[in-house]
């Protein structure tokens, strides 16, 4: 994660739960971040989203996938 982000998804005990509100969920300033850096390339919120069921059924551990709101 870098410094501007803000954090709006956390896997958490397999699901993606949400923990904040984004400031501009239309915009393409979202990505989907781990352990290692960038996952996903910039994107909607609602395209993030679309990912969930691959994120959520990959056995990873808590907080291992992150979806975040960069500015």
């Amino acid at each position: 994660m870098q410094n501007g982000d803000k954090v709006i998804y956390s896997l958490f005990h397999g699901k993606m739960e949400k923990v904040s509100t984004p400031q501009l969920p239309k915009k393409y300033n979202f990505l989907i971040v781990c352990e290692y850096g960038d996952w996903s390339g910039f994107r909607t919120l609602a395209e993030c989203e679309k990912q969930f069921p691959e994120l959520e059924s990959s056995g990873r551990p808590d907080f291992y996938y992150r979806v975040v709101e960069r500015f």
